[in-house]
């Protein structure tokens, strides 16, 4: 059985974190492991991991960061975690409040397995069969942050944000090696890593099949002038060397 580790970065999630969706998840595949970081929460995230790690304790580690750095940082630890294990054949991340669904995640592994895929990266493209609800804000948004990336990198990439991507275990010691630059574009660090140390990795983005927004996101127009930074940040440590797009379509 191969097995896979999924990072869950968690900060103030109490409110948004579905519990019972989590222990059924891990309940229902013998394969699947889950590492939750809480990132420094102020509420009682911390009781509601540990009441899911209490469930099965063999399966569920609940790793804790005293201060509050972000999720690029929540998400490295806890990925260097699962590599230090070395009992894991992959390696992904999905967001505290499930806005792609355990089972939509599940689908990506059993896809990337099938197929044996050096990684794997869920989209939030609305198709004609799908139910990808999000915000028109959220949306044009995205799609302003996806074109300025891909105009200086192009990766090829519909949807780098999405927060549902997989990767073959040896890949992610490799990629998590050093620290990453930005707080928000961690995600596209990944890539340009990627397409730097494993040019002939194969891999695809899979349109979901549903995806919603369930609100509260924590980053909003306030943040923008820091989106602007960090977008000048992630282009002044990461060059635009001409490359054929990352992933296959």
């Amino acid at each position: 059985m191969q097995k896979i580790a999924i990072i869950v970065p968690c900060y103030n999630e109490r409110k948004r974190l579905n519990a019972e969706a989590f222990k059924a998840f891990v309940q229902q595949h013998e394969d699947v492991f889950i590492i939750f970081v809480d990132d420094g929460s102020k509420d009682e995230t911390a009781e509601v991991l540990h009441s899911i790690r209490t469930f099965h304790p063999d399966r569920v580690q609940v790793m804790s960061i005293e201060k509050n750095k972000g999720k690029a940082n929540a998400v490295l630890a806890g990925m260097r975690m699962a590599v230090s294990e070395k009992s894991f054949a992959y390696i992904g991340y999905l967001d505290a409040d499930l806005s792609t669904s355990p089972l939509e995640f599940y689908r990506l592994f059993e896809k990337m397995t099938t197929k044996d895929l050096d990684y794997i990266l869920g989209s939030r493209i609305k198709l004609l069969q799908s139910s990808i609800r999000r915000s028109f804000l959220r949306h044009l948004s995205g799609r302003f942050i996806a074109t300025i990336i891909d105009w200086k990198y192009s990766l090829g990439i519909y949807d780098t944000q999405c927060g549902a991507k997989i990767f073959k275990a040896p890949m992610v010691e490799s990629l998590t090696a050093t620290e990453f630059k930005t707080k928000w574009f961690f995600d596209v660090e990944l890539f340009l890593r990627m397409r730097e140390r494993f040019p002939r990795a194969n891999g695809m983005e899979v349109p979901l099949s549903s995806w919603t927004d369930p609100g509260n996101s924590k980053l909003n127009w306030v943040h923008f002038p820091l989106v602007i930074s960090e977008l000048f940040t992630l282009m002044n440590n990461y060059s635009n060397k001409p490359a054929k797009p990352l992933a296959n379509r």
